[in-house]
């Protein structure tokens, strides 16, 4: 049995039915089980989040004329930003 879990306050929310491939809901499903104990409704929130970011980014590039990004430029920005910094080892002073 399903364990229920508390919408946060302040949240409103409404039933809907949505239709996806095998494939996806494999994918939506393991990603439930892994982040939100099994929530799906968490991991579509999780996704209206991103598109709302998306979203906001396609307005402020409209509003200062830029191009937009492709999939492949973002991708690599995104691994730039996961990349692990190298930073120098400190060195330490010797106590005399």
């Amino acid at each position: 049995m399903q364990q229920r879990t508390r919408r946060p306050h302040g949240i409103a929310s409404r039933k809907i039915s949505v239709s996806v491939s095998e494939d996806d809901l494999e994918i939506i499903s393991a990603r439930a089980k892994r982040l939100h104990r099994g929530n799906v409704s968490a991991v579509v929130h999780e996704m209206v989040a991103t598109l709302r970011r998306e979203e906001a980014a396609e307005e402020v590039l409209q509003m200062v004329g830029g191009e937009r990004i492709t999939e492949n430029e973002m991708q690599a920005i995104r691994e730039e930003l996961a990349a692990p910094k190298i930073t120098k080892a400190r060195r330490r002073r010797r106590a005399t």
